[in-house]
This record gives structure tokens, sequence and C-alpha cells, in this order.
């Protein structure tokens, strides 16, 4: 329940406190007076876009705070329990405060927290429901039809099934078209893919095969040249018909042998020598098994260069390097395992589009069995609630039309249309085909009464829905408020006195004019006070002793027979 509005510098209001207690609340005011700024203020404070013109001319920002008593609404509790915005001192209270500034920036704040529009939009939905001077244009659209047979059915366990097999049928199906799409290829490409593993395959590439080719090809095609440089090098280190170097260093080591024995200090030259000698006869066996190794071998030469130019030509037919062959061998090996893997995938989802295609189908039948009982319910009821308000002998259907393809919809098997009849004899057409403005506000205002019983929200707010209606259709008017506000609080925006003097609780909206501004005040008003307002709209600016007279009618009416 809604227990305190707080408003600074909003539109032309300058400043505003005010309670709010259980049962039915009227706000009226002269036309252009601001009465809807209480409205607007509470969609800014549940997250309706804010608008930097809203800001009091002067002003850096405006700022509003509501405060509810959630203490019955376990969904709320349990919604900022899960956000950790539980308010601290008073569990049991919720505070939202929103700030706009001028500059077009706003600020929101969920007991003391910082909160985002979108967190305010949905703890709005535990807290309040208003509806607007242009909701009854709302009722021409089938969507909100539907939403309204549904809240009056209270369907929302089987609509809540109905979207999730929805979903679940809409992501397995769209799953199963991308791959169809996308990923399943044409019968020639699987062929073309199957012969190009096969080409590859043929070659029996072994790892690094190519770099032993390449260096196998180059040592029997540079054979010749290579030993005789490696000759060249062996005859200087060990040439047995002319000096060389092991035999230099063999004489050096022989003289320096007797020195040695004399001269310690060339002992280390002497090691040296002998290191080196030693070193040398090691190089000169590398040198020859090197030689050994070196074959010149024409036939093997040819073989090699056919076998590195059949991978050549390989490599450039699928445009890569000769390295690469294996590793793309893989990858089209991967592909082949994959394909053969999506048509087992594909079989698989399309049998998880029939099951879920079944499950959608078993909840929406429920949901369209539920509907119709439903529609029959509401069209009675309606019928009923329209007669009274200048409607007699009308009548109101609520028609199920299933969707014309066969297609899957989120909403279920069908859509709903309202009709009416305003004249006996007549047949029920469509709404937006007969329904003036004045009988769709007073069909609007029936079905929101209707359905609003069955809301969980513990606050409607209703804005001048008795817009059209005459002062007599407006005293029944304003009893279906007063019993619908004995289960809920209602707040109301009225021009009518009749719904004006049905009310618990009466507020006041006044406009003044200042030597360079506007500014709009509201007052809780007493019991006198409330004589003068309502006596005010039923004789206008002139309040006489008559229109006083009748207002005090007015309100003893509301207390004898809203009270019965």
């Amino acid at each position: 329940m809604l227990q305190h509005l707080f408003i600074k510098d909003l539109a032309i209001v300058s400043h505003v406190d005010i309670t709010f207690s259980a049962g039915m609340t009227v706000i009226t005011g002269e036309t252009g007076a601001g009465k809807s700024i209480i409205l607007d203020a509470l969609s800014l404070a549940m997250g309706e876009r804010s608008d930097s013109h809203l800001v009091r001319p002067g002003a850096e920002k405006a700022e509003i705070a509501a405060t509810f008593d959630i203490s019955t609404l376990s969904g709320a509790i349990l919604w900022l329990a899960d956000l950790e915005l539980t308010c601290d001192d008073v569990p049991q209270q919720c505070i939202i405060r929103r700030i706009l500034y001028a500059n077009g920036r706003s600020k929101a704040f969920i007991n003391g927290r910082p909160a985002t529009s979108s967190q305010l939009k949905l703890l709005g939905e535990y807290l309040i429901q208003i509806h607007g001077q242009h909701q009854h244009q709302l009722l021409l659209k089938s969507h909100e039809q539907l939403r309204l047979l549904d809240a009056f059915g209270q369907h929302e366990d089987m609509v809540s099934q109905v979207k999730t097999a929805y979903k679940e049928w809409e992501r397995v199906h769209q799953h199963l078209q991308d791959l169809r799409d996308n990923g399943s290829p044409e019968q020639s490409k699987l062929d073309l893919l199957q012969y190009q593993i096969a080409e590859i395959e043929a070659l029996n590439l072994q790892e690094d095969e190519i770099t032993q080719l390449h260096q196998e090809h180059d040592q029997l095609a540079n054979a010749a040249s290579y030993i005789q440089m490696t000759e060249h090098a062996l005859a200087v280190l060990d040439n047995q018909e002319e000096a060389n170097a092991l035999h230099f260093i063999q004489h050096a080591t022989s003289e320096l042998r007797t020195l040695t024995e004399k001269f310690p200090s060339l002992a280390n030259a002497k090691e040296c020598l002998n290191n080196a000698h030693i070193q040398l006869h090691e190089a000169v066996n590398d040198i020859n098994d090197f030689i050994a190794s070196l074959e010149i071998d024409p036939a093997r030469l040819t073989l090699v260069e056919h076998r590195l130019e059949r991978l050549h030509d390989m490599a450039r037919k699928h445009r890569i390097e000769p390295e690469q062959l294996i590793v793309h061998f893989e990858k089209l090996k991967n592909q082949a395992l994959h394909f053969a893997n999506l048509e087992q995938t594909i079989k698989q989802l399309e049998q998880d589009v029939i099951v879920a295609t079944k499950q959608y189908k078993r909840v929406a039948n429920i949901l369209t069995k539920a509907r119709m009982q439903a529609g029959e319910k509401l069209a009675q009821a309606v019928t009923q609630a329209i007669q009274p308000l200048g409607m007699p002998g009308g009548i109101f259907t609520a028609q199920l039309m299933p969707y014309p393809d066969e297609a899957l919809h989120m909403s279920g098997n069908e859509t709903v249309v309202f009709g009416v009849s305003a004249n006996p004899g007549h047949a029920p057409q469509p709404l937006n085909k007969v329904a003036s403005g004045g009988e769709l506000s007073r069909i609007s205002l029936a079905l929101e009464v209707l359905t609003a019983q069955f809301l969980a929200t513990p606050c409607l707010v209703f804005d001048e829905v008795d817009v059209g209606i005459s002062g007599k259709i407006g005293a029944i008017v304003g009893k279906a408020l007063y019993d619908l506000s004995k289960t809920t609080q209602v707040l109301c925006v009225t021009h009518l006195p009749q719904v004006a003097a049905s009310g618990d609780h009466h507020i006041q909206v006044t406009k003044t004019r200042l030597e360079n501004n506007t500014i709009s005040e509201i007052h809780v008003l007493t019991e006198q006070q409330r004589i003068e307002e309502i006596a005010r709209m039923l004789g206008g600016m002139d309040v006489t002793t008559q229109a006083r007279a009748n207002a005090k009618q007015l309100l003893k009416k509301k207390d004898e027979a809203l009270c019965t």
C-alpha cells in the first residue's frame, strides 16, 4: 500500500508531502491545476523515462520519494531480498526515490541504495498499477484484450507455461534452422571433401617428411661438391704424402717434451698441444665418417625429386605451404567428422522439435480451454457491469480467434476479440468498429474493475477513467470503485462530483499564479473543505448555498448507500 508521497520541484509543484491511507482516495481540482502531477510522480518513481522539462523552472533538480507498506507482499519482499535492497531499518517498508536533474540526468534509489530504471519497473509491478487517461484506447489492442482476459481468468501459471514451452521450441527450432541453413553442406561439397581427404591420404605423408626430403635432396644433389670440400679439409689435417697439421703438432709436442723437464713453465703449452692433437684426430674421424655417408646416387635423387614434386603439387592445389599439408589433412578430416556428426545432430534436433511442439500444444490447448471458460464468464460479468453504466441492453462478448497459420505463438493458440452491442437487436461487433469514446470508456472501466480484483497489486490508480460519463452514471462508477477499495487501495483522479463523493479521503489540487511563475498546491481536505470542493464541482467557481446542500446530500448518500 502507498503510505507517503514526497514531491519537490516537479513541473509546477514546489513542495508536497502527502500521507495516504487505505480505502479510496479521490483527487480533484480545476482543469489545468495539475491533478495528474501526482500520477506523473508515481510513474517516475516506478521507472518511467525522465524528462528534464519536468524539473520546475529555476530549480536544479526535481525529487520524488514514495513509501510503500509491503508487509503483505511476499513477492516484493523476496525480490528486494534477492537483490539485497531490503530496508535495513524497517524490512516491511520500501522507499523509492527518484531525482531528475535539469541537465537531463537522473538517479534512482531503492531503500537508499542506487537502482536502475529497469529495477524500478520490475519492483513497481508488485506495488502499484496505474490506469491512465488513455487506457481505454489501449483496450482496442488485441494484446491488451488478451491480457485482461487472462487476468480475469487467473491464467498466470498457464500463460507462463505456454511462454516457457514456446521459448524451448523456438530455441531448438532456431538451432535446427541455423544448422540447415549454414552448417549442412550440399552433396557436391561433401563429395569434394571426401575426394580431397582420399587424395592426401594416398600420399601417405609422414611427420617431418618434407623437411627430411629437402635435406636428403640437398645432400644427393651436391654430394660430389661436398665430398671434394671435405677431402680438401682432410688433406690439410692428415695428408700422408705431405706435411699436415697433425704432423706439425706432433713434432712441436716432441720438441717441448725435453724442454719441459728443464722449464716447468712450458708444461701448459705441452698439455695444450696434446689436447689439440687429440681433437684433430677426432675431427679427422668425423670427416671420414661424413665422407663415407655421402653417396652419389642419381636413382635415389630422382625418387626424392619426384616425391617432392608430388607434395608441392598437392600443396599448390590446396593453396597452402607444403609444410602445412599434414595440418590441412587433419582439418579436412575434422570437417568430415563434423558433417558426419551434423547429420546425427540434425536428426536429434528434428526429434527435439517434435517433442517441444507436442509440449507446447499440450499446455497451449489447456490454456485455450481455460480461456474459453473465462471468456464466457467475462462476457457475462462485463455485460452486467455496463448496463447500469448508461448502456441498458448492452451486450459484451469475448470471442477467441485462432491464429490463421499453423505457426506457434508465444501467447498461445489464439488471440481474443472483444465485441459489443450497445443497442438491443444488433449483433455484437468488435470494439474498434462500433464503440464510441464514451462507451469505450465505460467498458474499459468495467473491465478494469472486474480484473483488478484478481491482480496482486495493492494500489490501483485511475486517472479520469470516468471521462465521458454523466453524473448519474458517475454515482454507479463511484460505488464500483468504492467496492473495489474494500480489498485494495484505490487512488482516483476525477472530474465528477458523484465519484468524488464516493471516496474515503479527498485530495484537492489548486493552481496559484504568482508574479513570475505558477505553482500547484496539494491539500488533504477536511470534511468541511470537502463539501466546498464538491460544491465547486457541482456549481462551478461561484459556490452557492444550493451547491453546498447538494454536496452534503451526495456525501450523505455515499454514507448511506456505499456502506450497505
